[in-house]
């Protein structure tokens, strides 16, 4: 993708973050991005192609960085410091690219459904790669659980825990909520009776 085009969906994200995405017409985002409308029509063709083609990217890259976040179970590792290198990551991964991560947590009822659907898509994939890394570690353990609804439990704990960080002053809670994030994957995996847990929230 061309600087030209990022520039234009940044412009695109940013005024769709700030004021809304009803208020991001066309002639907003070409004065947000510092262009002309018609230098923006050629460049897009129209607002929904250009929508599309900001929810393409930013889908890309929130998809590729929440992967990120699952670890590497070798043999032999700690079930409970698996789950807790997971929260840690994930939360890296948050801050890394604060502005994609709240473009794709928006709640915005003015978002078009196709947006919604896409959101939905891309969580849906998340909650199966992280249903599938549960199977593995309670394997670790030989226990039986419902990997799929611990799954779920997962998926929204992170995105409760994303929000927290992306709210104003949130970053400076980041070693509280990862410590708490922690904490209850310990516990979690403890619970399930995977594994000894070790420490409290702090480790």
């Amino acid at each position: 993708m061309s600087a030209r085009r990022d520039q234009i969906l940044d412009a695109a994200r940013d005024l769709i973050l700030r004021e809304g995405y009803a208020q991001a017409s066309m002639h907003a985002v070409a004065r947000t991005a510092g262009m002309t409308r018609p230098a923006l029509y050629t460049e897009f063709g129209d607002r929904d192609r250009l929508f599309t083609a900001l929810l393409d990217r930013e889908e890309e890259r929130a998809l590729t960085m929440a992967s990120a976040a699952f670890p590497e179970i070798r043999p032999g590792a700690d079930p409970a410091g698996v789950a807790a290198e997971a929260c840690d990551v994930f939360l890296d991964v948050v801050l890394a690219a604060p502005e994609t991560w709240r473009f794709v947590l928006l709640r915005d009822q003015a978002l078009p459904p196709s947006a919604h659907e896409r959101v939905a898509r891309g969580r849906a994939a998340l909650r199966e790669r992280s249903e599938a890394m549960i199977r593995v570690i309670a394997a670790m353990g030989e226990r039986e659980l419902d990997a799929e609804f611990v799954s779920y439990t997962a998926i929204s704990t992170s995105e409760t825990a994303a929000r927290l960080l992306l709210a104003e002053g949130g970053a400076q809670r980041r070693d509280a909520i990862a410590a708490t994030l922690r904490w209850m994957a310990r516990r979690a995996v403890a619970t399930a009776g995977i594994g000894e847990v070790a420490g409290g929230a702090g480790r």
